[in-house]
């Protein structure tokens, strides 16, 4: 294996800096996350580390300011104080970190098992900090540029830096297979394979990869068995996974892998969460357990999954307290396809050519695509069906020609309809979720939809107001902006819905009884955004154009003329990220950090850990305009 060598970086590193634009540091940051993959994809292009046995920590540092987050973003700072130090000392400026921290045995290798003494202890000054990527760096913005050359900057900061507690990870030329075999002969969990050319992209995504030397992942704790003989503490602990509506589900038990010492610490832990509530939706048959509240994770190694979802042989390797239990799921490695295989078959829908790249800012593939389609198909179809449709498809990927369909022409997806006849224009409807798999299949990206339905297609059921920033607006504006409209339609009398949009901002739903015409409906909308605009012009415009926005929020009410569509909730968007367009609670504007927080690699989280729908009342949402207009003409 040949080490990358940093030296030779210089000239490249210097220039990739110059390229990024300068940005204020955010004061948050969530992490590029790797896809579990089952062998080295061939072909050059990637380069590959160490998987570490350790805990993920970003560095955010503002001058004197430094501080120290896991992946869920809980600030760990107080508890490493000498790494705290010591990065202050190394002198960056205006940066985000990230890296593993670990603690190393005699041998060198990261050992998980000290790393949580150290913390048990709170004797933390042998933490190692690995650095292997650069977000944020010197005031510049490094997210968009290729990982090679965020390496070669940070490469080249390292050349001044002489430090035990923090060190850059060794990034490796060699093929996959022969590093991950060398890996497994030493005894570590496995390695990490990175496109050479990707960006850094806050979502799980699969230009990022881990290959791991033995099955191994998370589990929730479930509850527990009693000891038998002289054992102390407990027998097994009862592990479960959620699954993808957010039930747990039974997935076995693992006795084996503890010492004396985690057996009373553990048991301690499990009696201060013990339930009378058997956390399961289906009681497992022939279980006998103290069942405990779904909080504690343990990642546990295993020989095999058996035909009805539970592991053999399992060893418990550790308590991981940086994991979110609401978003522990079945790990699912990607299918490597051999050149010439066979394509997928998702929901009965043959994927040709999936694993063509279609969106180069997160190395999302087509079949990603798909299946992310496949997996929310139920929870999207009542946001789609019964209402024209018009679809964004984009054939040669996201940088390439846009189609925007409000009907198919010589095109047939299966389930999707053309509807039309001599007094009104063709238009599409889809009734069924193997339509929406379909659709991806062909290319389809974005799915918006009408604000009317089949049934009354000259009566809108909703009113959308698009919250769109100029340029130079904030996100924090964003939010004023989306709370503000929201208060003026409260004012009104009016129930309304919020969703990101997918992109640059926010949509504020209201549903309607179809009584009013689109004249109507549209000219309301008109007039509560030009209030909007007269009350507060520095905020707010009435009028699109982008020197009409340049520093403002344009509310777009054109949307609500008749003909014309949004991207429906649950759609992904044709821009770089594949940002989706996700239904959210009023309580969450102030937490939400962008229109694009969700993307088809990161919903998923965001729905595991629901526990009801933010919309649930839509549905059954009646109003009418009549009350609000007059209120508004006051």
């Amino acid at each position: 294996m040949k080490r990358v060598a940093p030296g030779r970086t210089t000239s490249r590193a210097k220039g990739a800096k110059a390229a990024a634009p300068r940005a204020k540091l955010p004061l948050s940051l969530a992490p590029q996350l790797a896809t579990l993959v089952e062998a080295p994809p061939r072909g050059p292009g990637w380069s590959y580390e160490v998987k570490f046995d350790g805990y993920r920590l970003l560095t955010r540092i503002d001058g004197d300011d430094v501080r120290l987050f896991t992946r869920n973003g809980n600030n760990w700072t107080s508890r490493m104080k000498a790494l705290h130090e010591e990065i202050a000392r190394l002198g960056f400026d205006a940066a985000w970190l990230d890296g593993e921290i670990v603690v190393l045995d005699e041998h060198g290798n990261p050992s998980f098992q000290l790393l949580q003494n150290a913390f048990d202890s709170s004797k933390t000054r042998d933490i190692v900090y690995f650095v292997f990527d650069a977000p944020f760096f010197e005031g510049r913005d490094l997210r968009q540029l290729p990982l090679k050359e965020r390496r070669a900057i940070l490469a080249r900061a390292f050349e001044a830096i002489d430090s035990d507690l923090v060190r850059l990870s060794r990034g490796f030329d060699a093929d996959g297979p022969s590093l991950l075999a060398s890996a497994c002969k030493r005894g570590l969990e496995g390695i990490i394979g990175k496109r050479a050319d990707a960006p850094y992209t806050s979502s799980r995504s699969p230009s990022w990869i881990k290959l791991k030397c033995t099955k191994r992942q998370e589990f929730v704790i479930v509850g527990f068995t009693d000891p038998k003989a002289s054992r102390s503490g407990f027998g097994s602990l009862l592990l479960g996974l959620h699954e993808k509506d957010g039930t747990l589900r039974y997935a076995g038990n693992v006795g084996t892998g503890f010492d004396n010492r985690q057996l009373d610490s553990l048991k301690a832990k499990l009696a201060a969460l013990q339930t009378q509530a058997m956390p399961f939706a289906e009681k497992p048959k022939g279980v006998k357990a103290h069942w405990v509240k779904p909080r504690l994770v343990a990642e546990v190694s295993f020989g095999e999954w058996t035909s009805d979802g539970r592991i053999r042989h399992p060893v418990f390797q550790c308590l991981r307290s940086d994991k979110d239990s609401a978003a522990i799921t079945r790990e699912k490695p990607l299918e490597a396809k051999a050149k010439g295989a066979a394509p997928s078959v998702v929901r009965g829908v043959k994927v040709s050519h999936g694993e063509r790249e279609i969106d180069k800012a997160s190395g999302a593939t087509k079949l990603d695509l798909v299946r992310y389609y496949d997996a929310v198909a139920e929870t999207m179809l009542p946001h789609l069906a019964h209402r024209p449709l018009a679809l964004v498809r984009a054939p040669s990927g996201i940088a390439g020609q846009l189609f925007f369909q409000k009907h198919v022409d010589t095109l047939r997806i299966a389930g999707i309809r053309q509807l039309g006849g001599r007094d009104q224009p063709p238009m599409l409807e889809l009734s069924t979720a193997a339509a929406i798999v379909a659709a991806a299949q062909m290319n389809v990206i974005e799915f918006h939809t009408s604000n009317s339905t089949m049934k009354a297609l000259a009566k809108p059921d909703r009113v959308i107001f698009d919250l769109d920033p100029g340029e130079g607006v904030s996100w924090k504006k964003v939010v004023e902006a989306t709370g503000l409209t929201r208060e003026m339609l409260d004012l009104l009398g009016l129930e309304n819905f919020l969703k990101t949009s997918g992109g640059k901002g926010l949509h504020i739903v209201v549903p309607l009884t179809p009584k009013d015409d689109y004249d109507t409906v549209k000219e309301f909308s008109r007039a509560v955004v030009a209030h909007l605009a007269s009350t507060l012009p520095r905020l707010f415009v009435a009028k699109s154009g982008g020197s009409n926005r340049l520093g403002r929020v344009f509310v777009d009410w054109i949307r609500n003329g008749r003909g014309a569509t949004t991207a429906a909730a649950f759609s992904a968007r044709a821009r770089p990220g594949l940002g989706v367009s996700v239904p959210l609670a009023w309580s969450e504007l102030e937490k939400i950090e962008s229109g694009h927080q969700w993307n088809i690699f990161n919903l998923h989280e965001r729905i595991a850990r629901q526990r009801s729908d933010p919309w649930k009342d839509y549905a059954g949402t009646r109003q009418s305009l009549a009350k609000a207009a007059k209120k508004l003409r006051a």
